[in-house]
Order: C-alpha cells, then structure tokens, then sequence
C-alpha cells in the first residue's frame, strides 16, 4: 500500500502502531512510494494488508497464495480476509446529517461497480426513506472525476437536480468535483446544493470554496485491526480456510464545514433562527437574544421550532457548539479553557456538564481517544512487545 491519501496514511499508521508492539515484524511498502506494486510478484513474504481497488490487483494478490487482509472492501473475494469501514453506516450517518439540515430531496454521487460505494449508497437511501423514498444517483466507473464526458454527465445531472437538494459523494474527489461543477454552473452551495463527502481530507476540504463538510473515518483504527487479523491467522488462530471473515469499523463523526452550514425549511421564522444559530450560536447567542434578534415572541418560536425540528432551540444552540468543540478537541492542541471560551460556553465547568451528559465521557478523555486512534482496542489483538520492528520500502541489500 502506498501513501496517496489520507486513508492510506491513517491505514498505514495503524499498521506501524501495531508492528511496533512485535518483536517479529518486518513491513515492507509497495506503491508509488516504494517498490513498484508488480515487485509484490517476487516477494517471498507471509502476509499482505493491502488496499484493493481494481479486480486487475484482486487476481494478482490473490495468484500470491499467502494470507490477504484487504482494507478497502471495493472488491470481495472468498479467500480474503477484511477490515474495513462500515460504509452502509456511514450512509446513515450522512443522511441523518442531512435531514437535519431540513432537506427533504437528496442525491448520492458514486462509484459504479465497488461494493463500498453501493454500499454507502444504500445506508443513505435507507436514512432519508422517509422524506425522499427515491433519491437521485450518479454513478460512473473510477477513475469518472478525471474523465471528460463523465464530467459532462456529471455536469448535466446536477443541472437537472430539483433544488434545494442534500447531496452526498461517496468520497471528498467526489464532493470537490460536484462543488467545482456547482460553482460553474452557478448553483449557489450551500443554499441551492449541500455538499457532503467521506474520508476528511482536511487540506482539501479546506480548500475547497465553499470549504467541504465530510465524514471522518477510523482510517488507524482499521489499520491497526487489520494487523491483529492478520498476525492471528498467521499464528493459525484463523486458518485460511475460514478466510472471507469481514470486520466493520463505525466511521468517526461528521466534521461540518460551509458546504452544509444551512437549514432549509418551510417555515421562515424557523428557517431564520436555524441559519442564526448555526452562525452566531458560538459568540454567546441564547434562546433569549434569539428571540429579540428576529423579533418574535418566545412561545411562537419555541412551538414552531419543535414542530419543525423535533427539537427545542435550546438543545439545537448546544449541538452546535458541541459540534464545534468537538473539533477544536481532535484538531487542536488548545486548552480545554479556551476550547469552552471559543465554542460558546460560559465556563469550563458548564462545557464539562454538557459535553459529559452529551458524549458520556469527559472532553479530556474524548481528546485521548481521538489521538490514539483505535488504542482502546489495542488489548483486544496482541499484548504489547518491546522491539521496534524495521520498516523497509525496498527489499534488503
């Protein structure tokens, strides 16, 4: 596996983190970066962790004959083992997502032919059947954003797309060439178009004009189960012969940024107050200076904001400022202190409370957790060892 992405590097990362607590581990890389993936062909190793996205590498791993843990679930095999994201999950997760930005119409943007993107496909479909029981699709073979008529496809779809839509790509590639091909077409986003991607790709994503919401995966964690896996079956703890086992990682949280900063609904009053929270909520907005803001009274608002919503205006003003603070706790290294002043908190003791009967754990102790990665799950593979194994990208001598 190569380090082109930051799937592959949180993939990677999980796999040294593990090797790391062996004392009899050696990696070897292939891809771009190391040796060329045909070399694989001559390498007389025990086990490959690889990332499979062409039936072409599927037929010549598997021509191998040593143990396969695949880390990309796009093509199955019987004889490969796999740990991977749950992408049907993660489909639910953006749905959910979305129809709490108000949406009632969605559109999936994916990849024809991988059982990961059908996959995410489907749990988007489910999530949002309720309000769209038929959302529209786009799909094409990879690699369609680097193809001129799948973008001119691409480009008639989206033009076509009743507004305003929630639309979630199978990946940020996808989500940045919808958001290129929106701007172009000048459909404003998020008003017109909501844009959601997978993989967090957070250079990218901020980058992109209006910056992309997406969904984080445990991209380490799958890594390092991957390895776990991997070293039982070469211990005979899962044989060959039981080999197809597939292990399913849940995606992390949904990391919000402008592409999906909107609520859109039917009710204008409650239209207004969602789009002032989602904005103002972190400078000490409350239900109070809310009301006074967009001029109605407290009892009208509240009642049409439950109605609207499912939720009060209170419980919506803390989400978002949770939302963000989570954010600051994964992303930054600023103090717990700062991280409550700047996401709207009064105190450091009233964010503890609220995160804590929010999150069920403290923010000190979700900090740790997003740091490490799958460490919680570190006493579930392998006891840790001492010798640090060699990483090798070529073969020796």
């Amino acid at each position: 596996m190569g380090l082109a992405d930051t799937y592959e590097h949180g993939i990677t990362r999980g796999v040294v983190r593990y090797a790391k607590e062996r004392t009899d581990w050696d990696l070897y890389g292939y891809g771009w970066m190391f040796r060329p993936f045909e070399a694989v062909e001559v390498w007389e190793g025990d086990g490959i962790i690889a990332r499979i996205e062409s039936e072409r590498a599927a037929h010549r791993i598997a021509a191998l004959s040593v143990p396969v843990v695949d880390v990309a679930g796009a093509y199955r095999r019987a004889t490969f083992h796999a740990v991977t994201n749950d992408d049907e999950e993660t489909g639910r997760r953006a749905g959910a997502y979305l129809l709490s930005c108000g949406f009632r119409r969605f559109a999936y943007c994916g990849v024809a032919g991988t059982a990961w993107s059908e996959s995410r496909r489907r749990g988007f479909a489910q999530a949002v059947s309720r309000a769209d029981p038929r959302p529209r699709v786009f799909e094409a073979p990879l690699p369609w954003w680097e193809r001129l008529d799948n973008t001119r496809r691409l480009r008639s779809w989206l033009s076509a797309l009743e507004r305003p839509v929630g639309i979630f790509a199978c990946n940020d590639t996808a989500g940045l060439k919808v958001g290129e091909i929106c701007r172009d077409l000048g459909i404003a986003i998020p008003d017109g178009v909501a844009v959601m991607g997978v993989d967090n790709e957070d250079i990218l994503c901020e980058m992109a004009s209006p910056s992309l919401s997406s969904i984080e995966l445990d991209c380490e964690g799958i890594g390092y189960r991957a390895a776990g896996l991997l070293d039982r079956i070469l211990a005979g703890g899962a044989p060959m012969q039981r080999a197809g086992r597939i292990l399913l990682l849940p995606p992390r949280d949904v990391v919000e940024r402008d592409s999906t900063r909107i609520f859109t609904c039917a009710d204008p009053l409650v239209e207004q107050a969602m789009r002032r929270i989602r904005l103002s909520s972190l400078g000490g907005m409350n239900v109070a200076s809310l009301v006074r803001a967009l001029a109605t009274s407290r009892r009208s608002l509240e009642t049409r904001f439950k109605r609207a919503t499912g939720s009060t205006v209170h419980a919506e003003i803390l989400r978002v400022r949770l939302s963000y603070a989570k954010g600051l706790l994964r992303g930054t290294r600023l103090t717990i202190a700062a991280i409550a002043a700047q996401s709207g908190f009064g105190s450091s003791q009233r964010f503890h409370e609220c995160f804590v009967a929010s999150e069920s754990t403290t923010p000190g102790r979700f900090r740790r957790v997003a740091a490490a990665g799958a460490s919680v799950l570190a006493g579930n593979d392998a006891p840790p060892r001492a010798r640090m194994p060699s990483w090798r990208p070529q073969d020796p001598g």
